[in-house]
């Protein structure tokens, strides 16, 4: 990626919080922050002064992973299967909205072909 591209990408992202803020926003320990990494629950990035940040896109993942932890009782393993049957939902539901958007479009045009073919053929429609 050429340096543009990584700073519009990094721009969009949003600004990027060091590990000890991260955590105190997620309200977790820096030695459990430490664990989700090692575990791969949570990939830092890289900030502008070199050291590990999370986004706070992260740091909401950051504290859905506590909730499900501490709060449910799940550990790790189970939290990773939570999260990614969670995206898999999240991605189906976009598709179907997607979907959703394409069919209403396409009845419009229909409609609107229907319309335009009984106005040749001089049908009138009561209503």
């Amino acid at each position: 990626m050429q340096n543009n591209e990584f700073r519009n990408a990094a721009q969009r992202q949003g600004p990027l919080f060091t590990r000890p803020i991260a955590a105190q926003l997620a309200r977790v320990s820096m030695d459990f922050l430490e664990m989700l990494e090692e575990e791969r629950l949570i990939r830092p990035r890289t900030t502008a002064q070199g050291e590990k940040g999370y986004s706070a896109e992260d740091i909401t993942q950051i504290v859905r992973i506590r909730r499900l932890h501490e709060d449910l009782g799940l550990d790790l393993e189970a939290v990773e299967i939570v999260l990614h049957m969670r995206r898999q939902i999240v991605d189906l539901l976009q598709r179907m909205e997607e979907m959703e958007r394409r069919l209403a479009q396409r009845e419009s045009d229909l409609l609107a072909e229907i319309q335009e073919l009984r106005r040749r053929l001089g049908v009138k429609v009561e209503r």
